[in-house]
């Protein structure tokens, strides 16, 4: 299994593996363009796992500055998916190495991400991995 940035040509299949995170369904045109601005941004890291040359799990991470804190930074977690047919087989663990190793080289301080309620199995992942429980995450949304 490799981890890499993701690339142009993966969209399609990354798009084909959101379906298994959230019904909505994305626009490929919509989504290159995303892409682009992504790349313009060194305080995003945007990953895929793939084996065998196939993406079998994903995340989104994002390097926020603080004002507190003598102007700290945070990581923004997004979109942490893991196929369903290869969950616990250290995939996800594996990616979130590489964020944890992505905020420790951007100086930040914490790292943040939000989990639906009924997401029991994902929540004990992210506390396996050192995520606590602590704050209450809220969500507004807009479209």
């Amino acid at each position: 299994m490799i981890i890499e940035k993701l690339k142009l040509k993966d969209i399609p299949e990354l798009l084909e593996l959101y379906k298994e995170l959230t019904p909505y369904n994305n626009s490929i045109n919509k989504s290159f363009e995303i892409y682009t601005e992504i790349l313009k941004d060194e305080k995003y890291l945007l990953l895929v796992a793939k084996e065998d040359g196939k993406i079998v799990g994903s995340v989104l991470a994002v390097c926020c500055l603080l004002l507190a804190l003598d102007g700290g930074r945070f990581l923004v977690v997004e979109d942490v998916i893991v196929k369903s047919e290869v969950r616990r087989s250290g995939i996800g663990k594996k990616l979130m190495k590489v964020i944890d190793e992505f905020a420790i080289t951007n100086n930040c301080i914490y790292s943040i991400l939000v989990s639906s309620e009924y997401r029991k199995s994902a929540h004990k992942f992210y506390e396996n991995l050192g995520f606590t429980e602590e704050v209450r995450g809220f969500r507004k949304g807009y479209v």
